[in-house]
């Protein structure tokens, strides 16, 4: 696997709950590839996808690191980023041997909540039960 193949299971699973690809931004919709003005100035950074669901918008970005790198040290960034998103969750679907090791990726990221209030980590295959009351709540 790599990063191409867990965006291209991030879209699989998407498409799976209902959600189609589109510009549109309506409900069941979701944007891929969306610039946006990064921390840096005169810089910008990419939302892999911006998910529309009935209750919420969800960044959604995409972290993938097999081997040793510096893939945790640039998981800082991510946070700074999750704290400064305009949407109502920054998530963060971790992949890959090294971020996967131990969950270390995920808790990471997931203690960092007083400084990204917004921000979630997790698996792709954990993806749908993140989302699904909010599918729930609009049949209901």
């Amino acid at each position: 696997m790599c990063r191409k193949d867990l965006l291209n299971e991030i879209s699989d699973t998407l498409q799976e709950m209902g959600f189609i690809a589109s510009n549109t931004r309506a409900h069941f919709t979701y944007q891929s590839n969306i610039k946006y003005p990064s921390i840096f100035s005169e810089k910008n950074n990419y939302a892999h996808y911006i998910l529309y669901t009935p209750i919420r918008t969800i960044q959604i970005v995409a972290k993938y690191q097999q081997s040793t790198g510096t893939a945790m040290e640039k998981l800082g960034y991510t946070v700074l980023d999750a704290a400064r998103t305009e949407f109502d969750d920054y998530l963060v679907i971790c992949g890959g041997g090294e971020l996967l090791k131990g969950s270390c990726a995920i808790d990471f990221l997931n203690k960092q909540k007083k400084i990204a209030p917004r921000l979630h980590a997790l698996r792709v295959q954990d993806l749908p039960d993140l989302i699904k009351d909010d599918l729930d709540r609009n049949a209901a």
